[in-house]
């Protein structure tokens, strides 16, 4: 395969997982930690880049089929993980997720603009762009992803070529490095990989569709562009958390979720911010359109199935993403914590120990991660 063709796939894995947790744990983690921040890197990548690498390569291993990989657990165990893990990627989660910062964005400029007025009328544009199956969402994907990206790192390289003064605070390497673990589990980023896995294989044989390609050989090509993927995440991560400890005294206090508009308003000033501020809002929402569009339709394939038609399907979703933004950024995360928190790392040792048994024929899958959930569930109790 060609290498721009290579890139090409590993920058799709970038933008079908740089979401609004994204944008604002990063940004978070690197206020809060000051000078520490190198420290707290590491700990985030290993939860958001390392942690998602692991369940693209486990969802290529089982050829981008999440009900086989899930069920790897047993029918209806992985049945049930499948449901938390699309509720968590879609109404519960990140759907709200994009549209709370998507307000975040917007009420910067626009101080009087409620969540609920915000919200309702976020809800009825998701409605009215996902009723009917387009092309809108890609198309506006297309468009406003590299200018938001651009955006974005107009505001990484001008914020480190004109840096302010890291806060020095007492904190040591260790919880600098553990905040940075925690921190990259909110991305939830291993969800996406999970699911998203067979479109990156469909890609491989579409752009390989002249010529036979082995099974392994697809391995190795989305290995590679996810590790592509990895690398321009974590460069975004750097610079991110980077740019945030520069300006932490500037930003003491703000919200999580305001704070790319308070540091774009700094280092490019209120024109500008604008500008990328409503991109940035803009696209939030467009992901919330594809999210919903995926949730709803699994809705009514795999848990109706297809007894209750997709628009009332779509309705249910976007009633309920609407109830949950209107939580706020800080209130979805209160609400989800105990389930990521409990399931997060039996997932993770689902996918080493479905990797373990493709390469080296380990007969001890449920085991592991049914013993995983056990302990996570008692510590959590105690």
């Amino acid at each position: 395969m060609q290498k721009s063709k290579l890139f090409s796939i590993g920058l799709a894995i970038f933008a079908m997982l740089f979401g609004a947790g994204n944008i604002v744990f990063p940004l978070g983690l690197g206020r809060d930690v000051g000078d520490m921040v190198g420290f707290a890197l590491i700990g985030f990548c290993l939860t958001g880049v390392v942690v998602p690498l692991l369940g693209l390569i486990t969802g290529i291993f089982f050829n981008g089929d999440y009900k086989k990989l899930l069920g790897t657990i047993g029918a209806v165990p992985g049945a049930i993980v499948a449901f938390i893990c699309m509720v968590l990627i879609g109404p519960f989660g990140a759907t709200p997720r994009c549209i709370t910062l998507s307000y975040a964005a917007i009420s910067w400029h626009v101080p009087g603009l409620t969540l609920f007025m915000f919200s309702l009328i976020a809800a009825v544009l998701v409605f009215l762009a996902t009723i009917r199956k387009n092309g809108v969402v890609g198309l506006l994907g297309r468009f406003l992803g590299p200018i938001k990206l651009t955006l974005l790192l107009s505001i990484i390289v001008l914020g480190i070529l004109y840096p302010s003064t890291s806060r020095a605070l007492d904190l040591s390497a260790w919880q600098s490095f553990f905040a940075g673990l925690h921190e990259g589990y909110w991305t939830m980023d291993l969800l996406g990989t999970i699911f998203f896995s067979g479109l990156i294989i469909s890609s491989i044989r579409h752009y390989n569709r002249d010529k036979e390609i082995s099974t392994g050989q697809i391995a190795w090509l989305g290995m590679q562009a996810g590790v592509i993927g990895g690398l321009l995440l974590g460069l975004v991560y750097t610079g991110f958390c980077y740019v945030s400890s520069m300006y932490s005294a500037q930003v003491m206090g703000v919200p999580k979720d305001q704070l790319l508009s308070a540091l774009a308003t700094l280092i490019l000033g209120p024109k500008a911010a604008f500008l990328a501020n409503l991109t940035v809002s803009v696209a939030c929402l467009t992901t919330a359109i594809a999210l919903t569009t995926v949730f709803a339709d699994y809705l009514c394939t795999e848990i109706f199935r297809n007894k209750v038609s997709y628009i009332y399907s779509l309705l249910v979703t976007v009633v309920t993403v609407f109830v949950m933004s209107n939580l706020g950024f800080a209130g979805i995360a209160r609400v989800i914590e105990p389930i990521v928190v409990l399931c997060y790392p039996a997932l993770i040792v689902l996918c080493l120990a479905n990797i373990a048994q493709k390469l080296f024929k380990f007969d001890y899958v449920k085991t592991v991660v049914f013993a995983t959930f056990v302990i996570t569930l008692i510590m959590q109790v105690l």
